[in-house]
C-alpha cells in the first residue's frame, strides 16, 4: 500500500475508534501525572549513621633510675630512663610514672589513680600466692583534652629483695616469683557532651633477679571512641524520572490535542473516494491469492471490454472463468483476461481512471491511436 494508502487507514481507524483512544490517552495522561506528582512531591528519605563525635584515651608508662655508684659504663648521679634492665649493684629504685592522657573535641573529666606494687608466686599458669603493697595514689578533679594525669611512684629494690625473701622464708617453696607495678584509673565527667564512668587497669612486669630489674611486659589501654548519629536525606528523583514523567503528559496532551484539532478540522473524516480506496486495499488483501501484478495488455485482442464495478465482482469473474486477476500498479487496474472479453476493474486511486473509463469502448483503430 502507498504511504497515501497508509495515512488513509490511520485515519479511518482513528475515527472509528475515537472515542476508545480518547479515553486511553486520558487514562494515560491521567497516568503520567500522577507519576510527576509522585515523582517531584516523594518525601522519600535516606538514612544514613554519620559520627558526630570522636575522642580516644590512652595510658602509659616511663620508668627512669638513678646511678648512685660511679661505674664505667653509666656515671654516678646520671639518670637512665626507659631502659629493659636496670642493675641494682649501680641504683637502688626505679621509678615509675604512669601517665593517662585522652584527645577529644571538649571534655571535663575526673582521673583517680591507686598504683600498687603486686607480688605473684605462680606454678605454669596457676597462681599460687599474692602480696600487694601500695606504691602511690593521685586525683585530678578536672582534666582537660589538653592535660594529663600523672601518678609517681619508686620501686626500692631493697624493700622488693626484702619482701621476696620474707615470702620464701615463711612458704619454703614459694614458686616462680614476679612483680608487676598496677596502676587502676577511674575516669569520670563529661566528652564532648556524653557522660563518661569507667574504669582502666594498666600493668608494668618486671623480672627481678639479684643483680637486675628488667621490665619485660607492659600493658596499658588505648581506645577509640565514636558518637554516631541517624542523619535523614532527602532522596532526589532520578533525571530519568523526571523527564519520563513529564513526557508521558505531554506526549499524550499533544496526542489528545492532536485528535481535537483532526476531528474540527475533519482531517479525520475519510471522503468518499478515500473510502473506496480503503475498501479497495482490505479487498486486495481479502483476495489476494487471486491477484497477480502485471502490466495492462497494450493491444486489443478481444470482442469487448468490460468494466466492473468493484474488485470482488472482478475476483467472482476470475473464480467463474478460472483466470487470474491482473494489476497494473502503474495504471491502478486490475484485469481479468478471457478468451473474448478483457475484465477490468479501475482503482479509485488510479492516475488513468478518466481515459480507462471513457475509452474503454473504443475501436481497435482508436485505441491505437491514442495517445496518452
Amino acid at each position: 500500500m502507498t504511504d497515501l494508502d497508509r495515512s488513509v487507514r490511520i485515519r479511518a481507524l482513528l475515527d472509528q475508534w475515537f472515542t476508545a483512544v480518547v479515553i486511553v490517552l486520558l487514562l494515560v495522561m491521567a497516568i503520567g501525572g500522577w507519576w510527576v506528582i509522585q515523582v517531584q512531591g516523594a518525601s522519600e528519605v535516606e538514612r544514613e549513621q554519620v559520627v558526630v563525635s570522636e575522642w580516644s584515651e590512652e595510658t602509659t608508662y616511663e620508668h627512669e633510675a638513678l646511678i648512685v655508684n660511679d661505674s664505667l659504663p653509666f656515671a654516678q648521679g646520671e639518670r637512665v630512663q626507659n631502659r629493659p634492665v636496670y642493675y641494682t649493684s649501680i641504683s637502688d629504685a626505679l621509678d615509675v610514672t604512669y601517665i593517662y592522657e585522652y584527645d577529644a573535641g571538649e571534655g571535663d573529666l575526673m582521673v583517680d589513680t591507686e598504683t600498687q606494687l603486686l607480688f605473684e608466686g605462680t606454678e605454669g599458669d596457676d597462681v599460687l600466692w599474692e602480696v600487694t603493697e601500695p606504691l602511690a595514689t593521685g586525683t585530678d578533679e578536672t582534666v582537660s583534652p589538653e592535660e594529663n594525669h600523672t601518678v609517681e611512684a619508686t620501686v626500692e629494690f631493697s624493700e622488693v629483695f626484702n619482701t621476696i625473701d620474707t615470702v620464701e622464708e615463711e612458704l619454703r617453696a614459694a614458686g616462680t616469683i614476679e612483680i608487676k607495678v598496677i596502676s587502676i584509673s577511674t575516669v569520670e565527667g563529661i566528652v564532648d557532651g556524653d557522660e563518661v564512668s569507667t574504669t582502666h587497669e594498666s600493668t608494668m612486669t618486671v623480672e627481678v633477679s639479684a643483680e637486675t630489674f628488667r621490665v619485660t611486659d607492659v600493658e596499658t589501654i588505648e581506645e577509640d571512641y565514636q558518637q554516631t548519629d541517624v542523619v535523614e536525606r532527602p532522596v532526589e528523583p532520578e533525571t530519568s524520572e523526571v523527564i519520563g514523567s513529564l513526557f508521558v503528559v505531554l506526549l499524550s496532551v499533544g496526542a489528545l490535542g492532536g485528535l481535537a484539532i483532526g476531528r474540527v478540522t475533519g482531517y479525520l473524516t475519510l471522503s468518499e473516494k478515500e473510502w473506496q480506496v480503503l475498501e479497495n486495499y482490505q479487498q486486495e488483501q481479502e483476495f489476494s491469492e487471486w491477484i497477480t501484478r502485471g502490466t495492462f495488455p497494450s493491444e486489443r485482442d478481444y470482442e469487448a471490454t468490460i468494466l466492473v464495478d468493484n474488485l470482488e465482482g472482478l475476483v467472482d469473474v476470475a473464480i467463474d472463468t478460472n483466470k487470474r486477476v491482473i494489476k497494473d500498479e502503474q495504471l491502478g487496474v486490475s484485469t481479468v483476461l478471457d478468451a473474448e472479453y478483457i475484465y477490468i476493474y479501475v482503482h479509485p486511486d488510479s492516475p488513468a481512471g478518466d481515459w480507462l473509463i471513457n475509452y474503454a469502448d473504443m475501436t481497435m483503430d482508436e485505441f491505437d491511436s491514442y495517445e496518452l
